[in-house]
């Protein structure tokens, strides 16, 4: 009688559990026959998690690494014969291989015989194989996602990544955020408590989940200050870039600070006593505070003029930005690049240190204009680039919607709201039908 109340638990727990669809995986495990070893079997079966689900006449499974088609056709019991004829039927169709994190589900007559066999790939690509008494149908389609367009609307009170985080909104859009205006605001320092920042963005979802996110269409930041836009705008091979509420690029020539650092420990001035000289002389640069091994980054394209040993600089990079510009990056305990290579804005070039003439670890970050030293936090640079006068009309509309969005939905509200949503048509459908036991094909049809 225990030993019945037992399964009997066990099979109310695994089928209340089941919803009958794909997206929700269950874990089922099975009683062995009962003997004398029962109590150690059933330790080991509950402890041996089994990963699909099962619903009437629906068996349904994620692949998992190390799967094949063979294999897991082999767990529900469905003959060899079968699995390769699911295999030669979709191959045509652009599927090669199953990979770990795809959907796979049959459908089984009462028979037993299969039915249906869907496969939901990774790629976002449906598989549906289907038999009847005279053929079988091959379908191949995209799954059907939603595009929501979001806005949040937020306060500073913490770090930008607190509130986003509060919000329910992931690090990929605060990342993507503080890239944007990486030219003009450093979130390490400048940021204060009340600032105000506005984020449109898109998330993607696929049939009532959450897949990922799109790009930021637009973006804006106020401070005591000042107040900074971006909005995003796609080039001719549909590449979002970014421009201020005058058409010209968000991105700078330069980053406004090559490293995440803790504070300035010294600023830009032409009389500064040297804490280890003790002498009063100009200190023509920026030097940041960070632990050594910090990542320092090139502050804008351009090619390595010198890296090596440079005096009381220690280990130093010198890069020329075409010729109008050079920054220098002293103090390094690390060099990662050679004089003569050219760089990217952003690559990481080397590490904090403190060698040379040095009483801690930090980055002696310097620019010169031609042959003179120039402030890096105080000089106005150029934009990169600017959307050209064909292209103002299309600009203009795109700032306008954004704006009203900005200004006129959710004003009052803190936090993430919707703001619209849609859903693309699917029209690459492919439908083809292979009659039983011939291989001929009578129908190869893209769908609506």
């Amino acid at each position: 009688m225990f030993l019945i109340a037992v399964f009997a638990v066990i099979w109310k727990k695994t089928s209340s559990d089941f919803s009958g669809t794909p997206s929700n995986i269950q874990s089922a495990s099975f009683v062995p026959i009962i003997d004398s070893t029962w109590g150690k079997k059933i330790e080991d079966a509950l402890s041996k998690p089994i990963n699909y689900y099962i619903h009437n006449n629906k068996i349904g499974t994620v692949v998992k690494p190390g799967d094949s088609f063979l294999s897991i056709f082999s767990d529900f019991k469905i003959p060899l014969e079968k699995s390769n004829e699911v295999y030669k039927l979709l191959k045509p169709l652009g599927l090669k291989a199953i990979y770990p994190g795809d959907s796979i589900e049959f459908v089984k007559s009462v028979s037993g015989a299969v039915e249906k066999f869907s496969l939901r790939s990774k790629s976002m690509l449906w598989y549906n194989v289907s038999w009847n008494d005279t053929a079988v149908q091959v379908e191949k389609k995209p799954v059907e996602t939603s595009n929501y367009t979001c806005l949040l609307n937020g306060v500073l009170t913490s770090s930008l990544s607190e509130q986003m985080y509060e919000c329910g909104v992931s690090d990929v859009i605060t990342s993507k955020f503080a890239d944007i205006f990486a030219w003009d605001i450093n979130f390490f320092t400048d940021p204060r408590k009340g600032d105000v920042f506005q984020i449109v963005f898109e998330q993607k979802f696929a049939e009532g989940k959450k897949i990922g996110y799109g790009d930021i269409l637009s973006a804006r930041y106020i401070s005591e200050t000042k107040t900074f836009y971006a909005f995003g705008f796609r080039d001719s091979d549909g590449t979002m870039k970014y421009y201020d509420e005058f058409g010209k690029a968000v991105q700078k020539q330069f980053l406004k600070a090559p490293l995440h650092f803790l504070h300035i420990s010294s600023g830009f001035t032409y009389h500064r006593r040297h804490p280890v000289l003790g002498i009063v002389r100009p200190h023509l640069g920026i030097d940041y505070a960070a632990p050594t091994g910090t990542p320092v980054a090139a502050a804008a394209d351009g090619k390595v003029s010198f890296a090596g040993w440079k005096g009381g600089f220690g280990n130093m990079i010198a890069i020329s930005h075409g010729g109008a510009y050079e920054t220098t990056y002293g103090h390094l305990s690390r060099i990662l690049v050679r004089s003569g290579s050219y760089v990217k804005q952003s690559q990481t070039i080397g590490t904090v240190g403190s060698t040379g003439i040095s009483t801690g670890p930090h980055l002696d970050y310097r620019m010169k204009k031609g042959a003179q030293f120039v402030n890096p936090n105080t000089i106005v640079l150029p934009s990169k680039e600017a959307i050209s006068s064909d292209q103002m009309n299309e600009f203009e509309k795109v700032k306008v919607s954004q704006m009203i969005i900005f200004e006129k939905r959710f004003l009052d509200k803190i936090g993430l709201q919707i703001v619209h949503i849609t859903t693309p048509e699917i029209n690459d459908v492919v439908i083809h039908q292979v009659a039983r036991n011939t291989g001929s094909k009578n129908v190869d049809t893209p769908g609506n």
